[in-house]
């Protein structure tokens, strides 16, 4: 009877079909992502602020992905406008300065003949004085009185005399004064000219690799095109402080936090496997573009283990967020298991063939089930 029925379950054994025992493994649950490489520190070159000028035309640009140093010329602007206005102010300041030599020279000239006049109206009203003051009975009363008179006329006009020097000197100050003002205004104004010419050959300011920036057409400013005041033609990134802008899926928001390790594959003609760490994410959410109305939130990524001489900025990568790890996990093949309406359950082999068995399930990643309970490390089950 014993050996029968050995012989019936070998035989029931042969008729299952194969099944899948229960391992243990770590299983890590990864949240997939795209990202572009930026640097950490960049400046943006757009053209400068000139007076009444809203249009830039390109003169001379550094090959894309130059490096550069601070104080290298990067980009050139014309400055044939800005020229043209400073050899007309310097015509003006020319003729300014011209006259405020001449007015030195008439001011100098009429203050020295006023003071001529006031000696000789001095020399004057002494010597009618003198007359005034002699007695001589021998002279007549109108002699006298004509004494008296040309002394007071003498008085007057010295006294004018001093009059017209004292405003002479007074005037000079305020008319060299305005003169001088208008000279320093123009002179201001050239130099403001001349620096804005220096200006239009804008230099570096950091050290780093020049990448051409895109316009809103997704075209790159070139040697001879214009450009509008304001409007970015290039930027300097420091490649030595590279990260990872990454894009999450708004349905991924709740399984990405800061601190976790991320795994980058960068694009390219060979494919740079790096790690790094979520060091921020973003705040709010986004459409991912214009004509993807897909909702995203933003992560940044700094790399550990990073070779950074092959790392280029707008470089795009693959991301991998390793975003939970299950230790030690039970697992079983996704297609082994049955989900009727949340309720999983699995076929479990035993001596009399296989029975229904119910289990709890922790997650699902991938193709595999990540089991809590119900079943233990071993455990065959079969479809």
């Amino acid at each position: 009877m014993t050996r029968m029925l050995l012989v019936l379950l070998m035989l029931s054994a042969c008729g299952q079909p194969a099944g899948e025992r229960v391992q243990e493994e770590q299983v890590d649950v990864i949240v997939t992502a795209s990202g572009e490489l930026e640097s950490q520190q960049t400046a943006v070159i757009a053209p400068p602020a000139v007076s009444r000028m809203w249009q830039y035309q390109i003169k001379h640009m550094v090959p894309e992905n130059s490096k550069v140093v601070k104080g290298d010329v990067i980009v050139s602007f014309d400055d044939k406008k800005v020229s043209e206005r400073l050899t007309d102010k310097l015509a003006e300041l020319n003729q300014a300065t011209k006259e405020l030599e001449n007015k030195a020279i008439k001011e100098v000239e009429a203050e020295h003949e006023l003071t001529l006049t006031v000696a000789e109206k001095k020399m004057e009203f002494e010597k009618a004085q003198r007359k005034a003051e002699i007695v001589d009975n021998s002279r007549s009363e109108n002699d006298r009185k004509k004494a008296v008179i040309d002394f007071t006329i003498a008085e007057n006009d010295l006294t004018l005399a001093n009059k017209k020097l004292e405003f002479q000197l007074s005037s000079k100050i305020a008319n060299l004064k305005l003169a001088k003002g208008k000279v320093e205004r123009l002179t201001s104004e050239v130099n403001q000219f001349k620096r804005d010419i220096s200006r239009l050959k804008v230099k570096a300011p950091i050290d780093g690799m020049v990448m051409y920036r895109s316009n809103w057409q997704g075209e790159k400013a070139s040697v001879g095109e214009s450009v509008n005041f304001g409007q970015p033609v290039m930027e300097i990134a420091v490649i030595e402080k590279m990260q990872l802008k990454a894009e999450i899926a708004e349905p991924d928001s709740g399984k990405v936090s800061i601190g976790q390790k991320v795994k980058v594959i960068l694009d390219g003609t060979q494919e740079l496997v790096v790690t790094g760490e979520i060091v921020d994410l973003g705040k709010v959410f986004r459409d991912k573009s214009s004509q993807d109305r897909s909702r995203i939130f933003d992560a940044i990524i700094v790399f550990t283990d990073a070779d950074v001489s092959q790392m280029r900025p707008g470089m795009t990568a693959r991301v991998e967020v390793i975003s939970r790890v299950y230790e030690n996990a039970l697992t079983l093949p996704i297609t082994m298991v049955n989900n009727d309406q949340g309720h999983f359950t699995v076929n479990l082999v035993n001596l009399f063939g296989s029975e229904t068995k119910v289990i709890e399930v922790v997650n699902i990643v991938g193709n595999k089930v990540v089991i809590k309970s119900g079943l233990a490390l071993g455990d065959e089950v079969t479809l």
